[in-house]
């Protein structure tokens, strides 16, 4: 839901509309004599990446990695 406030608004409820904005609910727009001046929205939450349970032990690698195996691949 997006909400309108001015700068006073904004001011005297700062921590009120930080905790409503975290919550997800809500985003913000703080006006300046009618004009829209800033918007206060949701970080974006990133996912989290973890191993799949049960894998960690199965994965093994045979050989060098770091060797230059250049020569084996054919160029373009």
């Amino acid at each position: 839901m997006q909400t309108t406030m001015s700068v006073n608004e904004a001011k005297a409820n700062f921590s009120g509309m930080l905790s409503e904005v975290e919550s997800g609910l809500v985003s913000f727009t703080i006006m300046r004599y009618g004009r829209p001046i800033a918007r206060v929205v949701p970080v974006e939450q990133t996912r989290k990446i973890r191993p799949i349970s049960g894998y960690g032990q199965k994965i093994a690698v045979k050989g060098d990695i770091f060797a230059d195996d250049s020569e084996l691949w054919e160029n373009a």
